[in-house]
């Protein structure tokens, strides 16, 4: 199971619960995840539900969030927070930057 304790919960344990909540079974990290399901070639294809992955300088996927209407992401990166989703990543409009570097989005239901 993705990390889930008192402490907190990580960006793959949110989503792994959400899905088994709704019946679907996720691998445990986000790189594990992201071998799940079908490619979108688009973040226009997206719907809600599907899930963004993102990676780090090295190309390795570190993170993933839950895409929601209107161009959202619901995604745990410190706690769990909404923050604004487009073509180059996560858009954090407290700090004013992209957080998060977008390598792909993934339909799995």
């Amino acid at each position: 199971m993705g990390g889930r304790t008192p402490l907190g919960i990580d960006c793959s344990g949110f989503t792994q619960l959400i899905y088994r909540l709704c019946g679907f079974k996720l691998n445990r990290d986000a790189s594990q995840q992201a071998k799940q399901g079908e490619v979108l070639s688009f973040i226009e294809e997206a719907e809600e539900g599907d899930l963004a992955f993102f990676d780090n300088n090295e190309g390795q996927i570190t993170h993933v969030g839950l895409i929601m209407r209107d161009n959202y992401i619901i995604h745990a990166h410190g706690k769990v927070r909404i923050d604004r989703l487009d073509q180059s990543g996560i858009f954090n409009i407290e700090r004013h930057l992209h957080t998060h570097k977008l390598r792909v989005i993934k339909k799995i239901i």
